[in-house]
């Protein structure tokens, strides 16, 4: 499967159709996947209504004819709680990927939305990918989770700013190793905090030997990476702790969250 990194962030200019031109315009240079990714909070720091959400994840998936997953957006549920909640539109179809279980403490989410519950991996092209949000990859226990559920890609939709994005991409490449995985992090870019920090990009995907597939540069930017099966199944042969995890770990993670 062919998976685009798509690193954007929030425009100064708000026009949410200029937003959407410019995924589509990245998406197609990197020559467009099978799936499409996207960051965290790339369309606005306030809360935005789900179904809006939804209508513009679909205007985005018709111009590239392509699956697409968007990192969690703060919204308003259909609960009327406010969550940071992942969407993917798959095969013209809308789903629910993911719920920021932990909300950052740091920058005072907790404040603000609702902590989520975990989702289960959806899948791509036979592919099951797991997606958790942004600090939620901080939580390795997340990560276990999905993995005992099946996923073969962790999907990490961040918006770290420059000071941490080092330390976000080694715990990224660790969950690929541990785990023996492909991660996938991608990072926002421009996007401001409440107290001036900025967003770096960096965006980085990792195999499950925890080898470099991809590193963007901190600036709007897009690549495809391939990934292959055979390499999944290589490392959880060759190291003994994704045997171990099989059999005497993966219960225990089951029945969490």
């Amino acid at each position: 499967m062919r998976v685009s990194i798509v690193q954007i962030g929030r425009l100064e200019s708000g026009k949410l159709d200029d937003l959407k031109e410019l995924i589509v315009k990245l998406a197609r240079k990197a020559g467009v996947g099978d799936l499409v990714l996207l960051p965290e909070n790339w369309i606005s720091r306030t809360p935005i209504d789900v179904g809006a959400f939804e209508r513009i994840l679909l205007d985005v998936y018709n111009s590239l004819g392509s699956c697409i997953a968007s990192g969690a957006q703060y919204v308003v549920d259909v609960d009327g709680a406010v969550r940071s909640v992942g969407l993917a539109i798959i095969d013209g179809s809308v789903a629910k990927i993911c719920e920021k279980i932990h909300p950052s403490k740091a920058v005072g989410e907790r404040d603000r939305i609702v902590a989520g519950r975990l989702i289960g991996p959806f899948k791509v092209k036979g592919w099951a990918i797991g997606c958790l949000a942004c600090v939620d990859v901080f939580y390795p226990e997340i990560s276990r989770a999905l993995v005992a559920r099946g996923a073969q890609v962790l999907y990490n939709p961040a918006s770290i700013p420059e000071n941490r994005v080092g330390l976000w991409q080694s715990v990224v490449r660790a969950r690929s190793i541990e785990n023996a995985v492909y991660s996938i992090g991608v990072n926002a870019f421009g996007n401001r905090y409440r107290d001036g920090r900025v967003t770096s990009g960096g965006s980085v995907a990792f195999n499950p030997w925890g080898r470099e597939l991809a590193l963007l540069d901190p600036r709007l930017e897009s690549k495809t990476i391939e990934l292959d099966p055979g390499e999944e199944e290589l490392a959880s042969k060759r190291w003994g702790f994704r045997e171990d995890f099989e059999k005497r770990y993966k219960r225990l993670y089951e029945g969490l969250f």
